[in-house]
C-alpha cells in the first residue's frame, strides 16, 4: 500500500480543504470495507474518550 501524504496549506482553512479533498480521492480509490472500517475506528474512539 503506497503510503499518500497531505498537501500542506497556508492557513487552517487550506488545510482542512486539502483534507477533504484527499478523503475524497480516499474513499472512490478504497474498497467500501476498508475506509467504513478506519472511519468507524475513528468514530469509536471519540466516545472512549469522554
Amino acid at each position: 500500500m503506497k503510503r499518500q501524504l497531505l498537501k500542506p496549506g497556508n492557513s487552517n482553512t487550506e488545510d482542512r480543504i486539502n483534507f477533504i479533498k484527499f478523503w475524497v480521492k480516499y474513499i472512490k480509490t478504497h474498497p467500501d470495507e476498508e475506509w467504513s472500517e478506519q472511519q468507524n475506528i475513528l468514530i469509536d474512539s471519540q466516545f472512549s474518550n469522554k
